[in-house]
């Protein structure tokens, strides 16, 4: 189906298939559109809304066309990454979490940015801790495959989203685009956590996830409007297990955890994000640990270590206080330059 077809279905409110978007997107990245139908299409898609199938095609077609990391048993890994674009201002909860995990001794396959609407992306705060981000595939298998956590910075690993990459700043609105990164772990991840910055994206890309074979995952938004598992409100979780999808909320309480004000977890500059994240992984209570806490329990179930979500917190918060997170941190910051 050739682009001017494709622009034609959607302005007419029709939806396509996940073989047709599977291919819309691949004449979009082999250069057979223009910037302008580009542009076309994102404002479309938004406009009409993107369905289960569309997204898994247009996931597919990016999980395909990753470079890829080629790590021992895939299956075990878990990602943390989440969609962005919720624009609260909340330090990296999801990078801190990452390392909480591989202190727990889950395997981590971590995708991510640098930021676009918040303060500080995943690159962001690594860089802020001394990293070095820009690994090719088989230095990331290693960080893997020797302290069980790997980053995969997605401009190095997604080269098929260059295509769009100018459109979509000139266009300047969220689109089906923004959905892709989670979809398209290069290490070929099976198990996640990931949030979102709409409700209405819980159920629909818990489908998604389903459809593209994760066995294990947990898609949640903060009923605040957080990307994240909340300290401050209920959670919406879309959980996939195993090819079923349950939907249902999740309120801090239920682990013991006092809800507090958002506020208390957001930052200005990504100096300020690394400063509260690394005190997480330092011992220090309050909030910032707490939220961390809460989104390393749904990891961890969704590692499959343990399926009972208070044995999960305790998991995490012995990951913290033994000092192994803190220490996944600087084996990897260490390795990742010596590499």
């Amino acid at each position: 189906m050739d682009i001017r077809s494709v622009l034609h279905r959607l302005s007419e409110f029709q939806n396509l298939s996940s073989e047709e978007m599977y291919s819309a997107i691949k004449e979009i990245v082999d250069g057979n559109a223009t910037d302008a139908q580009i542009g076309a299409f994102i404002i479309a898609t938004k406009m009409k809304g993107e369905t289960v199938e569309e997204i898994e095609g247009a996931g597919r077609f990016f999980r395909e066309r990753a470079t890829k990391v080629e790590v021992s048993n895939p299956e075990e890994l878990v990602d943390t990454c989440g969609t962005g674009g919720d624009k609260s201002g909340t330090f990296n909860v999801s990078t801190v979490t990452a390392f909480v995990l591989a202190g727990a001794g889950v395997r981590v396959a971590k995708h991510g940015n640098r930021s676009v609407s918040s303060k500080c992306g995943s690159a962001d705060f690594l860089e802020q801790a001394g990293a070095k981000i820009d690994l090719p595939a088989e230095k990331v298998a290693k960080l893997i495959e020797e302290i069980g956590i790997g980053f995969m910075f997605a401009p190095l690993f997604h080269p098929a989203m260059k295509r769009v990459i100018g459109p979509r700043r000139e266009v300047g609105v969220r689109s089906i685009f923004n959905l892709l990164g989670p979809l398209s772990n290069p290490a070929g991840a099976k198990r996640q956590i990931l949030g979102v910055f709409s409700d209405k994206l819980v159920d629909k890309l818990a489908h998604v996830l389903k459809r593209l074979g994760i066995v294990k995952a947990f898609v949640v938004h903060g009923k605040d409007g957080i990307d994240e598992v909340s300290i401050a409100d209920a959670t919406l979780v879309g959980e996939v297990d195993d090819g079923e999808v349950k939907l249902y909320e999740f309120i801090p309480e239920e682990l013991g955890v006092q809800r507090r004000e958002l506020a208390q977890v957001c930052i200005t500059s990504p100096e300020e994000s690394f400063r509260m994240g690394f005190s997480v992984l330092e011992g220090e209570e309050g909030p910032h640990r707490d939220i961390v806490l809460l989104n390393a329990t749904f990891g961890i179930l969704a590692s499959g270590k343990v399926s009972d979500r208070k044995e999960a917190f305790e998991l995490a918060r012995e990951s913290i206080d033994s000092g192994r997170a803190k220490k996944k941190l600087e084996d990897f910051i260490e390795l990742s330059n010596r590499i």
